[in-house]
């Protein structure tokens, strides 16, 4: 389909309707304008016209119209920033025949949704096709607050096979994340029960452990399972984390960190208190200090196992030299 994004769904949208799913992707659309798509066969799953009711599994491929004809109805081909379009194509961390790796920036959202415009990984998608027959497409997401590893597929077998290996646990993530004070274990499970609520409106001022009870009897959460270890430590103050997501649940991380006591420095979403005084730390400390460091897996059609790393940002790697830590 022309002007169309294809998007795969992950574990966070496990038997979510469909409608429902369309709907927190881009909140700007109203439940009646995906309904009307639906119904002109404008919005597909796998390539067949589907009923808004339609419940979602993981490796699903949704095509839906891009922003610019769901939202404004104008079929123009958006402008292209060459700013941005640089700085994705900058971010190539690998790429081969079948997929490209980036080292997402933070502050740029992964696709379209409220306010977002044009300002994604999406719409440049063909500033990364490079001769390919299709358009590359997204095989998972990052929150657009969250640097590092984002994969693209570059044709539809390739899409599939990583849908196949992200439902089987068959990609290790590894993310690291700087947080506010130290926990208790130097290594842990984290594990609770997240829903949508949860996600897009976190009742912090409950109390997070409160929040966590909560969520374990409720039947349309999801359990969720991090693991993590202590890397390095300043004093009492500050931890150096590796998180290891079993689950991928949204926001997953950033909750699993708060519940923990640790809250990730510049998450102002899920914190319980106000940001501390930030003088113990370079001026960029108020963005967020989460970064998708590496992926492994069994590269799917060359069967080469396949290990990718992606370099700090420049706000955190400014704080991880201001505390002396070698990565």
């Amino acid at each position: 389909m022309a002007d169309s994004l294809d998007i795969i769904v992950e574990e966070d949208g496990i038997d979510c309707r469909l409608s429902t799913w369309i709907k927190r992707s881009d909140r700007r659309l109203t439940f009646n304008s995906v309904n009307t798509l639906c119904r002109k066969g404008l919005i597909k799953v796998n390539g067949i016209k589907t009923q808004a009711s339609y419940r979602l599994v993981i490796g699903d491929v949704i095509t839906i119209p891009s922003t610019s004809l769901t939202v404004s109805g104008d079929a123009s081909t958006p402008k292209i920033d060459l700013k941005v379009a640089k700085l994705l194509t900058d971010a190539i961390i690998l790429k081969d025949k079948h997929f490209i790796a980036l080292n997402k920036p933070e502050g740029l959202a992964s696709q379209g949704g409220s306010r977002q415009g044009t300002r994604h990984v999406d719409a440049y998608r063909s500033t990364l096709q490079f001769g390919a027959k299709d358009l590359p497409r997204l095989i998972h997401r990052l929150d657009k607050e969250t640097s590092g590893i984002l994969l693209l597929a570059r044709d539809a077998k390739t899409a599939g096979a990583f849908a196949n290996l992200f439902r089987d646990k068959q990609v290790e993530k590894i993310y690291w994340a700087l947080v506010e004070g130290v926990p208790k274990k130097e290594r842990g499970v984290l594990e609770s029960y997240i829903g949508n609520v949860d996600i897009w409106k976190p009742s912090i001022n409950r109390g997070l452990i409160e929040q966590k009870k909560s969520r374990q009897n409720n039947a349309n959460k999801k359990k969720a399972l991090t693991s993590y270890k202590v890397i390095q430590k300043i004093g009492s103050k500050y931890a150096w984390l590796e998180l290891k997501p079993v689950t991928g649940r949204t926001h997953q991380l950033r909750i699993h960190c708060a519940e923990l006591g640790n809250p990730i420095v510049g998450d102002r979403k899920y914190k319980s208190s106000k940001d501390k005084n930030s003088q113990d730390l370079p001026d960029s400390f108020k963005k967020l200090f989460l970064h998708a460091r590496c992926v492994s897996f069994v590269h799917p059609i060359s069967k080469k196992t396949t290990k990718i790393e992606a370099p700090l940002p420049k706000h955190m790697g400014l704080v991880w030299k201001h505390f002396g830590w070698k990565i």
